[in-house]
């Protein structure tokens, strides 16, 4: 129906990217699909009759109890948590693409970038044959996932820095299999962080195939970074609250005095998971500091606040107040934002409408940005007419 004459057509609302959710893989994924010489080395999980908890394995180690729970019980309470219940059981929309659609439908969410759940511990894997192996298995069924809603769903690959080479050769295959991402651990993989020079493969590859790196925590103590070391100091409740900020600022400075962003001027970063607002103090402090320390930095021709606006972007938790008040510091166009469906820190049901309660009296420009434009414009996907 066209409008009467003389009325105005209604305007187009916008475009929703949740630039961040999750899924649920197979719990049996890398157990079927590995070699079989690895197998039993990857990540599986096992229910402990003693302690009512699904358990995580990786390697010769448990990774995580209980906390598995986490990773689909959105919207769910917290009352004893993770007790008695089974991996399998969490939100079907963490596992199945096409339930995961309804509830796109039903947020108002337009399109989806998926990041793992179990996979979060590809980066604590010791064994680089294992890594490779479990990034590739992953990657395989990620792709396939998706393939059932093209058009809503997307997906990050995994990257297994533990071998640099093959890390860059699986960007390339990333790419092939037609997901728009990658992802890595803000972490220093098997004690090498991000500005050693071992990485500059992986750092080609991915300006090669115009894929972002993404950094997503997972606070896990599999790794070297802020968990491992103060995870003893810290209260009780704290930990997932700070982890995460101080292992990104960690990283994000690496790469930035470390030179790689200045070596690699088309490798596009993204900051997930860890709020946005410490961006604008991020910039300050490092900026303050360049003059004095330059001389212990590698060979920087701009500041810390410019390579940033060049070449990176944050995520923003949809009840954050920050988004208004810092565009002017930070740039609005680095702005995207995040479900973390179906972990269990995501608002829901009512992600879009906590986004839009903070959010829909920002500058119309600023507002599309951070809703969905500045993540397409990121991950290279197209405006659908």
């Amino acid at each position: 129906m066209t409008p009467a004459s003389g009325a105005r057509a209604p305007e187009p609302r916008d475009f929703i990217v949740d630039a961040d959710g999750h899924v649920c893989e197979p719990a049996d994924l890398w157990e079927r699909n590995l070699p079989s010489h690895l197998a039993d080395r990857g990540i599986r999980l096992r229910w402990n009759e003693s302690t009512g908890y699904d358990e995580c394995h990786v390697e010769d180690g448990m990774a995580t109890d209980r906390g598995l729970v986490g990773l689909g019980n959105a919207g769910e309470s917290f009352a004893d948590f993770g007790r008695g219940r089974h991996y399998e059981d969490l939100n079907p929309a963490g596992f199945d693409p096409h339930e995961r659609v309804k509830v796109l439908d039903a947020e108002e969410i337009d399109l989806s970038v998926v990041y793992p759940g179990l996979g979060l511990k590809l980066g604590g894997i010791k064994d680089p044959e294992l890594a490779v192996w479990s990034c590739k298995v992953y990657n395989d069924w990620l792709a396939e996932w998706c393939s059932a809603a093209p058009d809503r769903l997307k997906g990050a690959g995994a990257l297994p820095l533990q071998d640099p080479k093959a890390a860059a050769d699986e960007a390339r295959r990333v790419r092939e299999l037609g997901l728009v991402g990658t992802f890595v651990r803000p972490n220093a993989y098997l004690g090498k962080p991000f500005h050693h020079y071992d990485y500059t493969p992986v750092w080609e590859a991915l300006e090669e195939t115009d894929l972002p790196l993404g950094l997503h925590i997972a606070g896990l103590a599999d790794m070297p970074g802020a968990s491992l070391a103060m995870r003893e100091l810290m209260a009780p409740g704290t930990h997932h609250a700070l982890i995460p900020v101080i292992d990104q600022m960690m990283t994000l400075s690496n790469l930035v005095y470390g030179g790689v962003l200045e070596r690699h001027p088309a490798l596009k970063v993204v900051v997930l998971e860890s709020g946005g607002g410490w961006i604008a103090h991020w910039m300050d402090r490092l900026n303050e500091f360049e003059e004095s320390y330059s001389w212990a930095a590698a060979p920087m021709s701009l500041s810390a606040e410019e390579y940033f606006k060049r070449q990176c972007w944050i995520s923003f938790d949809p009840g954050e107040r920050t988004p208004g008040p810092l565009a002017a510091l930070v740039g609005a166009d680095r702005y995207i934002w995040a479900s973390d469906f179906p972990h269990n820190d995501a608002k829901y049901p009512g992600v879009v409408d906590e986004l839009r309660e903070h959010n829909d009296s920002l500058p119309d420009a600023e507002r599309k940005g951070l809703y969905g434009l500045n993540a397409l414009e990121m991950y290279g996907i197209p405006l659908p007419e």
